[in-house]
This record gives C-alpha cells, sequence and structure tokens, in this order.
C-alpha cells in the first residue's frame, strides 16, 4: 500500500500580528506612566516622613527610621503591584478575557495616578496628613492597576501569534523589553526632574497623563486583536475568580503587615534589652491576631466555594485536577503516575497543566531573591547615590547643539522605525542609514564648532536620574548579548537554553550587588560628596545583563512553557516571584540600620546561595513548549 500522506507543514508567515503595535505603543506609555512615578517615590515617602523638613535639620534617628519606613513602603507597593497579576489573570482567563480587564483595570490605574498628584499637592500646601493617606490610596490604587494588568498584556503578547508565526514570539517578545526600556529610561531623566522644579502634583501627575494615552491606545487596537475567550466564563467563571481571590488573602496578608511586624522584631533585637525579642513577639500577636485569623479564614472560604463551583460543574483547572489525583490516586496502575487518573479523565493536555505549573513554579522559586536585588535600584541604590559626588563637566556647545537633542530626536527616530517595523511597513534600508548618517554629521558639526569656540559648563544630576542607566543599559544589551552571543552561539548549533541562560544571569546579579557594596564602603571610608556617581556605572552594568539573561528569558520561558489554558495564570505565578522578593526587602530593611554596605552584602550572599540552587533545579527540569492553535 502506498504511504499515507503526511500533515502539511504551516506556511510560514514572517509579518506581525496586527494588533502588535497597538500592544506596544500602550506598553510604552504604560510603563512611562509607571516608572515615572517609581522613580521618584522613594525620595518623596522620605520626605514626607519627615514632614518635607531638609534632612541635615532633622534628628539622625528620624532620619534613619524615615529612610527604613520609606524603602519599606516602596518595596511593598512593588510587592502588592506584582500580587495583583494572580488576580488579574484569573479574571481574564476565567471570566472577562484578557482585552477587558486590560481597559477596565487601566482607568483604576489612572485613577491611583491622580491620587499621588492630589497626594503631592496636599504636601505641598503642608497638609502632611492628608497627602499621606491620598498617597497610600494612590499607591494602593496603582498596585491594583498595573498589577491587574501585567499578566494580561505579556499574554496578550503571545496570544496573537500561531504555529505559522511562531518563530517571531522570540523577538517581539524582546521588542516588547525594549518599548518598556525606552518608556522607562526617558520617565527616569524627566520625572525627578520635574519634581524638583515643580514638586510631586506635577511629577505624579504627568504620568497620569501619560496612563490615560496608553489607555487610549489599546482602546484603539480593539479590531485588531485575537481574543482569546475566557473558559469557563459566567457564573462560573465568577466563582473562579472570587475562590482564587479568597485563596490567595494569605500572601495579602503577608505583604500588608509583615514589614511591620518585622521592623518590631529586628529593632527589638538591635536596641532592645534581654527578653524584647519575646516582648515584641507578644506585642504582634495582639496586635495582628484578626489579620491571622483573617489568613486562615480566607482560604478556607475559598475552598468551601470551590467544592460548590465542582458540584456544578467540573473543570480543568489546577485545584481540579489536582485534587482529582488525590482523591483516585489508589486508581493508579502499577507503572503510572501521579497524573495518571486525571490523565484518563480529563485528557492529555489538561492533565498536563498542574504538573507543567509545578515544575516552573520550583524553578522558579528561586528568582525571588533576584528580584529582592533588581528592585532595590530605586530605593536603596537611590540613598547611595544621594551621598556620592552627582557633578560633571560637559563641553557645551556638544551637549546644548547634539548630545541632548541628538539623543530625544535619534529615540524618536528609532521609536518610529520600530513602530513601522512592527506594523509590517519597515522603513528602507537606505531612510534608515541616511538617518543614522544625518545624525554623525551633525555631531560632526557640533565637535568642530566645539573645539574652535570651547566651553564647559557643570551639571549636577538628581540622585533619582541614575537610574536611567538601567533602562538605557538594557536597550544596548539587548542587541549587543544577541548579536556577540546568541545568535552565533545558535547558528553553530550550541544555543544556550532559557534555563542557562537564566542561571548565568543570577549569578551576575550576586556580583552586581558585590560591586555595590564594596562602593559604599568606600563611600562611608572617604566621606559624603567624594565618590563620583558614576562609578554605579559598574554596579548598573552587572545588574542590567543580570535582568536582560534572567527577566526576558524568563518572559518568554513562562508564556511558551504554560499550557494554553493557563498562560495567563502562570505569567502572574512569574510576577509573584517579584513580589515576594520585594517582601524580603521590606522584611529586611531594619538591617540598614547597621550599615548600608551590610545590608549590601546580606543580598549578595543570598543571591550566589539562589543562583547555585537554580542551577541545581534547572538540570532536573523537564518541560514542553505550548502556542496557541491556528483557528
Amino acid at each position: 500500500m502506498p504511504d499515507s500522506p503526511s500533515p502539511a507543514a504551516p506556511v510560514r508567515d514572517d509579518r506581525f500580528p496586527p494588533g502588535i503595535p497597538y500592544i506596544v505603543g500602550n506598553e510604552g506609555a504604560e510603563r512611562f506612566s509607571f516608572y515615572g512615578m517609581r522613580q521618584i517615590l522613594y525620595i518623596y515617602l522620605v520626605g514626607l516622613f519627615l514632614g518635607f523638613a531638609a534632612e541635615p535639620a532633622v534628628d539622625p534617628d528620624l532620619l534613619a527610621a524615615s529612610k527604613v519606613r520609606a524603602t519599606q513602603i516602596t518595596h511593598l507597593f512593588m510587592a502588592g503591584v506584582y500580587l495583583f497579576p494572580m488576580i488579574g489573570a484569573i479574571l481574564a482567563d476565567r471570566l472577562l478575557g484578557k482585552y477587558r480587564v486590560i481597559l477596565w483595570i487601566s482607568l483604576i490605574y489612572c485613577a491611583g495616578h491622580a491620587a499621588m498628584a492630589m497626594a503631592g499637592r496636599a504636601g505641598a500646601t503642608g497638609n502632611i496628613p492628608w497627602a499621606e493617606s491620598a498617597a497610600f490610596a494612590g499607591l494602593a490604587l496603582i498596585a491594583l492597576g498595573s498589577g491587574g494588568i501585567k499578566p494580561c498584556v505579556s499574554a496578550n503578547v503571545g496570544d496573537q501569534f500561531t504555529a505559522r508565526n511562531s518563530h517571531l514570539v522570540t523577538r517581539v517578545f524582546q521588542v516588547f523589553y525594549f518599548i518598556i526600556n525606552f518608556g522607562s529610561f526617558f520617565a527616569s531623566l524627566l520625572t525627578p526632574f520635574l519634581y524638583q522644579r515643580w514638586g510631586a502634583e506635577v511629577a505624579f501627575g504627568v504620568p497620569g497623563v501619560l496612563m490615560a494615552v496608553a489607555t487610549f491606545v489599546f482602546w484603539l487596537g480593539r479590531k485588531r486583536f485575537v481574543r482569546i475567550p475566557p473558559k469557563p466564563g459566567g457564573r462560573l467563571g465568577f466563582l473562579d475568580f472570587i475562590t482564587s481571590s479568597l485563596l490567595i488573602v494569605p500572601v495579602l496578608v503577608v505583604v500588608g503587615v509583615g514589614a511591620a511586624a518585622a521592623e518590631q522584631v529586628v529593632s527589638a533585637a538591635m536596641n532592645g534589652p534581654s527578653g524584647a525579642v519575646a516582648q515584641a513577639a507578644s506585642n504582634i500577636a495582639r496586635q495582628y491576631w484578626p489579620y491571622a485569623v483573617l489568613a486562615v479564614a480566607a482560604p478556607l472560604a475559598g475552598l468551601a466555594l470551590f467544592g460548590l463551583r465542582q458540584r456544578i460543574q467540573t473543570d480543568t483547572g489546577f485545584l481540579s485536577i489536582l485534587l482529582f489525583s488525590l482523591r483516585h490516586r489508589r486508581a493508579r496502575a502499577a507503572a503510572d503516575d501521579f497524573w495518571a487518573p486525571a490523565r484518563r479523565r480529563f485528557g492529555e493536555e489538561a492533565a498536563e497543566g498542574p504538573p507543567a505549573v509545578l515544575r516552573i513554579l520550583l524553578v522558579f522559586s528561586m528568582v525571588s531573591v533576584f528580584w529582592a536585588l533588581f528592585d532595590q535600584h530605586s530605593s536603596t541604590w537611590i540613598e547611595q547615590a544621594k551621598s556620592m559626588n552627582l557633578a560633571f563637566t560637559v563641553p557645551t556647545i556638544l551637549w546644548n547643539g547634539w548630545v541632548v537633542p541628538g539623543t530625544i530626536l535619534g529615540a524618536l527616530a528609532g521609536a518610529i522605525g520600530l513602530f513601522r517595523w512592527v506594523s509590517n511597513r519597515p522603513v528602507s534600508r537606505s531612510a534608515a542609514l541616511a538617518a543614522m548618517a544625518g545624525l554623525v554629521l551633525w555631531g560632526l558639526i557640533a565637535a568642530i564648532l566645539q573645539a574652535v569656540y570651547g566651553g564647559a559648563r557643570s551639571i549636577e544630576l538628581l540622585p533619582a536620574q541614575i537610574a536611567a542607566l538601567n533602562p538605557l543599559l538594557v536597550m544596548i544589551i539587548i542587541p549587543a548579548l544577541n548579536a556577540a552571543i546568541l545568535e552565533p552561539c545558535a547558528r553553530r548549533g550550541r544555543p544556550l537554553a532559557p534555563l542557562t541562560r537564566m542561571t548565568i544571569g543570577m549569578f551576575i546579579a550576586a556580583a552586581s550587588f558585590v560591586a555595590v557594596a564594596l562602593l559604599q564602603a568606600r563611600i562611608d571610608s572617604a566621606g559624603p560628596g567624594r565618590i563620583h556617581v558614576f562609578w554605579q556605572l559598574i554596579p548598573f552594568l552587572l545588574l542590567t545583563a543580570a535582568e536582560v539573561l534572567v527577566s526576558v528569558t524568563g518572559l518568554e520561558f513562562a508564556y511558551t512553557q504554560a499550557p494554553r489554558a493557563m498562560k495567563s495564570t502562570i505569567v502572574g505565578c512569574w510576577q509573584l516571584c517579584v513580589t515576594l522578593g520585594n517582601v524580603l526587602v521590606a522584611l529586611l530593611a531594619p538591617l540598614q540600620r547597621l550599615s548600608l554596605a551590610t545590608f549590601f552584602w546580606v543580598f549578595a550572599g543570598l543571591m550566589a546561595a539562589a543562583a547555585f540552587l537554580f542551577l541545581v533545579l534547572s538540570f532536573r527540569y523537564r518541560g514542553k513548549t505550548y502556542l496557541q492553535k491556528e483557528g
């Protein structure tokens, strides 16, 4: 008999899906809004807790306490931002769909920025209690808004692709990450300047305007997106959402009260007499017992609702398949694995979901420590920069005539070229070369004029502006890493696997905190203002290289390794790693009172240990890639 014909391979499509430009534009504006407000948050909170008094004029103990509290609030806010993705993911996957969740929660996001602007206004008029209340309300709304849409946006990117253009997924996630850092770079430079020049009201208000723009851009693409419908939706989807929200309450409790409780214990251990730790623990038990009850009662209620939901209709979610496998473990044959009963009952792909999630979560458990280090460039690294020499001299004509305007125009040209590329209308090679030649010629003319007429001026950076190095370096390192290492390795048939890249990145992150700890020791020895802030370029370079290897790779890895029904959920789990890392910083923040250098050394050691464990776990990982099906 003749051989039966094999299935035809899908036709390769090298075009980006039509919804990608709107997603990229939305993400660039949204990230500007988020990083803009975050970049000034630590400095604003320190000032708020001091009543906006000048730091040299306040009591040193009050100043130290305000810095610790500002570090805690900054990182608890970040923990909330990356906790709410779990709720947003369930809301999108189970009830409303990604598009509606992104659109409607963006309005909550805008309200949070408005509250922060109101806090800035109240602080400027001396109404400190109202400013503090408005700031906390604004941070809660922004955490809910930013966190709620976060897993949906990145999962929505992947949903636009099928087998025909799946080879573009890696590239579009790199574009996605590039535009995030494009918005972050300009936000990191602009908002500290706005804060210094016009105050917190304007500095928080401008990011709010950008968030409104982001929402509008996303709405414009409503007819271009591939929309994966929520399953099951309706009443069942609502029960799923409520159940999942109740199950996550214990983590919310830890984020909400854990840092305050930890500060009491650490302060007692550092400053109290014998028995002070036991007394602090007793006080915590009396003060926070209602939260402990809530942390137990909420998941119990969630499990009860889950039982009700299962009686209405059995689903194929993580918890239902896990419990089914537990209940029917005696039905397994001798050669069966733990999931065999669920595989026979629900089918192969559905039963693959929970073990895939557990495998990914086990590997990602060590990534939390990386995020504890990374997010400190918006808190403790700013604190370090405040004690450094922030002034530098630039050639006047070259700086004013080419560096500043050339950077802005070059960035805008690059952004336009990027958007045209993802819109499948790339700029011609000749036009791109002409633009680059024009920029270089302009620089040569400025350099000649500088040589003829001379002149120099002194510029002083703001402490928060040095963090603009991070997004700038990301935009440089991503293409450089691809061109110099990743693509040559792939051409030689020895590509670096995602988990290998992440392992290398985690060890580099440990090295970045060794560098910043050594730098802090040098600052403490030399005195304030003696060490130039550009020395922070070394730890920033290391930390950013680690970010590209861990975060860019991890986002792609989380999406492609998640079964189709759990895309947003597993991306939400990836974001939960960031929550746990920031909670760790908040818990250990009182150690800053020992010294900032000691604080950095603690995290360098934690990161090195976590990287080693991640290496061990990655060797044992066995996974599978899932992409959306055609149609």
